[in-house]
C-alpha cells in the first residue's frame, strides 16, 4: 500500500477573454454559491442576482478579473478595479470579490489569486470590504498587510497601504 502524504497541486491563475468569461459564467455562479454557503449574510442568493453581480465584476475591469485553476479545474476567482474612488483615500485600487470553492479553501488558491491582483495593483493603496463575522477572511487579509480602518453595518473596511 502506498500512502500519499503530500499532494502537489498545480495552481494556474489566468485572465479570461470575454468569450471565455461568457462560457465560464455558469460555473463561476456555482463557485460563488458554493464558496459562500457557510456565510449566508454576505452574498447574493438568487441565481439572477449572482449572475448580474459576476457580470458586473467582469465588466467593471476585465483586466482585474482572474480565475484560479487547480489541475485544470476552475477553483475560484478574484475581481477588482485598478482605479476606484474612495471617499477617504481618493484614487485607490479595490478588491470587490474573492471566492473559492469550499473544497479548495485552505489550499493556496486564495493566496495565488490575491497575489496576482496585488501584483497588478503594485504601488497603489488597495481597499476591500469584508463581512464582520468572516473571521477567516479577515485573518487572511491581515496576513497580506491589510488593516481594519472602519465599519459600516455588517461590513469592515480594510486598507493596504502602497507597496
Amino acid at each position: 500500500m502506498i500512502l500519499k502524504i503530500m499532494s502537489s497541486m498545480k495552481i494556474d491563475i489566468l485572465r479570461l477573454r470575454e468569450e471565455d468569461f461568457n462560457k465560464a459564467l455558469l460555473e463561476l455562479i456555482q463557485i460563488y454559491s458554493d464558496g459562500y454557503r457557510d456565510l449566508e449574510r454576505y452574498h447574493y442568493k438568487k441565481r439572477r442576482d449572482i449572475r448580474s453581480y459576476i457580470k458586473w465584476l467582469y465588466k467593471a475591469d476585465p483586466f482585474s478579473f482572474f480565475v484560479g485553476y487547480v489541475d485544470g479545474k476552475r477553483a475560484g476567482f478574484i475581481a477588482g478595479s485598478k482605479r476606484w474612488n474612495d471617499s477617504r483615500y481618493g484614487d485607490i485600487s479595490e478588491i470587490h470579490e474573492l471566492v473559492v470553492r469550499s473544497s479548495f479553501k485552505g489550499k493556496e488558491v486564495s493566496d495565488r489569486l490575491l497575489e496576482a491582483l496585488l501584483n497588478l495593483f503594485k504601488g497603489r493603496i488597495v481597499g476591500l470590504w469584508v463581512g464582520e463575522e468572516n473571521h477567516r477572511a479577515i485573518r487572511f487579509y491581515k496576513r497580506y498587510g491589510f488593516v481594519e480602518t472602519g465599519k459600516v453595518g455588517i461590513w469592515i473596511r480594510m486598507i493596504r497601504e502602497e507597496r
